[in-house]
């Protein structure tokens, strides 16, 4: 089903504001199977909005319309919509009451220009908003079918998710199936290459998408080339066993959930304890492991030794052996997790020591950088030798770090340890 977006607010065309939602709802969209048309994006003023409806009305059946339901003059979607479709307002008591439920129970006065969020075209259905006041509205005119969402990006994320994507689901007729893989450790143009030489089935779709310190990459097999649904199946299912033998030593998932998620579930699940002693890393590794509600229930601290005095007098390394190996080195990030170990009695012990940048650091270049993962009385070392610039060093190694606990948690999980 041919499908439009249109986002409307004068803070997106200005550059002052993301466009989160549209690309939200694209992403979305696509994973169910939807062929996305265009993108518009347009300001507040009401004959902008209303001729970029009609346009995209012409070239879509599906369109989703985010931004201008609120209260405020510069709210004029909806009247931009009944314009376009040649549509009448109607006041319905029943938002009206809403409103007033709502701001009673903040305990705040009501403005009379809220009441204008309780207008809507004819023949609206109104999806209520429990994360806001603006409800959403869904039109079907012509065979075509329009969504009005608001703009606040958590409100159309839950209204999407809880209330939409279930209408949507029947639409597609099962005509798209698509598979996800999450990367770490490999980069884009690398990873390309060596998915080349797996020779993959011709009717495959492969797309990258490069992030933070990451790659996604989608299998897509649209009905335009195959037909049969069991048969899109095993062909996506021998590529994904292909992809899975060939890189586990980068690939920590198969869905959307970021390694940061899937290592918080992880520890949780298993009961298990967590700690780091961290150097050039200066805390991030502590801060990444801390960022989700709940991280009390493994992470017991951490020791940030960014000098060597600290690593000294804190994580206990004799300062006979810093001057033998180097506070960058194999050596000392090994003696770091093995020290921090003995501190915190933890189930695990993340260490690391490097040169971040921009400038060499006890004699090594920048971009060395050493990561010490203990577990269990045993220890994991890693050397990353990559030179992002001094914020990506860091944050890369995070990523590393990060996704070496979940590989090891699942290794010992398989092997029953």
């Amino acid at each position: 089903m041919r499908t439009a977006i249109v986002a409307t607010g004068s803070e997106l065309i200005s550059g002052l504001v993301q466009d989160s939602n549209s690309k939200f709802l694209a992403k979305n969209l696509n994973d169910l199977g939807f062929k996305i048309e265009n993108i518009c994006v347009c300001g507040d003023e009401k004959e902008k909005i209303k001729q970029t409806i009609e346009k995209a009305a012409k070239n879509a059946d599906l369109i989703f319309i985010t931004g201008g339901l609120g209260p405020t003059k510069d709210d004029q979607t909806k009247e931009a919509f009944a314009e376009a479709m040649n549509l009448e307002l109607h006041y319905s008591e029943e938002i009206e009451n809403r409103l007033k439920d709502i701001f009673c129970n903040y305990q705040s006065d009501m403005t009379s220009n809220n009441l204008s969020q309780a207008y809507f075209p004819t023949g609206a259905e109104i999806i209520e908003n429990n994360r806001g006041t603006a409800p959403a509205l869904k039109i079907e005119i012509d065979n075509k079918r329009f969504y009005l969402l608001p703009g606040v990006p958590s409100e159309l994320k839950y209204l999407f998710k809880n209330k939409i994507k279930s209408q949507l689901v029947n639409l597609t007729k099962n005509s798209l199936l698509i598979k996800e893989f999450n990367f770490i450790g490999i980069g884009e143009s690398t990873l390309a290459a060596e998915i080349e030489k797996l020779e993959l089935n011709s009717a495959l779709e492969i797309s990258y998408q490069a992030g933070r310190a990451e790659v996604k990459l989608r299998l897509k097999i649209d009905s335009s080339k195959i037909n049969d649904q069991n048969l899109k199946r095993e062909i996506i299912n021998e590529a994904s066993k292909k992809i899975k033998s060939n890189f586990e030593n980068h690939i920590y998932g198969e869905d959307g959930e970021d390694i940061l998620s899937k290592v918080h579930k992880i520890l949780i699940s298993k009961n298990l304890s967590i700690a780091t002693a961290e150097s050039f890393t200066g805390g991030l590794i502590a801060e990444r492991l801390t960022e989700k509600g709940g991280s009390s229930q493994y992470f017991w601290g951490s020791i940030v030794a960014y000098n060597k005095k600290i690593k000294e007098n804190l994580l206990n390394i004799d300062s006979e052996f810093l001057k033998k190996y180097g506070v960058v080195s194999e050596e000392c990030a090994i003696k770091m997790a093995e020290n921090a170990a003995e501190i915190f009695k933890t189930d695990f012990v993340l260490a690391s020591t490097g040169a971040a940048g921009p400038s060499d650091h006890n004699g090594k270049n920048a971009g060395t950088m050493y990561l010490a993962l203990y577990y269990q009385g045993e220890i994991k070392t890693f050397k990353i030798l990559k030179n992002y610039g001094r914020k990506m060093n860091r944050f890369y190694t995070s990523q590393i770090a990060l996704l070496e606990i979940y590989k090891l948690i699942r290794e010992r999980e398989e092997n029953n340890v």
